[in-house]
């Protein structure tokens, strides 16, 4: 049981960190262009 959650809790956490990792590469790209 304990294993379980943690391996849920891990694939939360990548998932999460995906996201974020793409709307702030997403956030960049629209800044630069508008600095552009």
């Amino acid at each position: 049981m304990g294993t379980r959650w943690r391996q849920l809790a891990w694939f939360v956490g990548l998932w999460c960190g995906g996201v974020a990792a793409v709307s702030l590469l997403a956030y960049g790209v629209r800044w630069a262009m508008g600095m552009g």
